[in-house]
């Protein structure tokens, strides 16, 4: 895997010293990196957008749907649903089915 890094003249004569160049080409070249590899998603973790200021701009969730913990069956809420807005959700057990008469168990 090659990996080209851009700078601008601009950005060399803004920066005041080496060391502050190495961080911006080193900045650039994860940036570069992450643009090229792309998001990597699993079922615990998401993705970030980072800025070529070193900031994120974005964060990138798979869109899952939670499960219910009795029976396993898929609810109406997102993973990424903040659960003061979800109907049934146990703080320390997690979500149950919305209506517990057609839970599975």
């Amino acid at each position: 895997m090659t990996i080209k890094v851009t700078l601008t003249e601009e950005e060399i004569l803004s920066t005041p010293n080496d060391s502050e160049l190495g961080e911006l080409v080193r900045n650039k070249f994860w940036q570069a990196r992450r643009d090229q590899e792309g998001p990597q998603y699993d079922d615990e973790h998401f993705g970030l957008t980072i800025g070529e200021d070193g900031l994120v701009t974005s964060v990138n969730r798979p869109d899952e749907y939670d499960t219910c913990v009795m029976c396993g069956k898929k609810t109406p809420y997102l993973r990424s649903t903040h659960i003061d807005l979800r109907f049934n959700y146990i703080q320390g057990m997690g979500q149950i089915c919305v209506d517990e008469s057609t839970c599975g168990k």
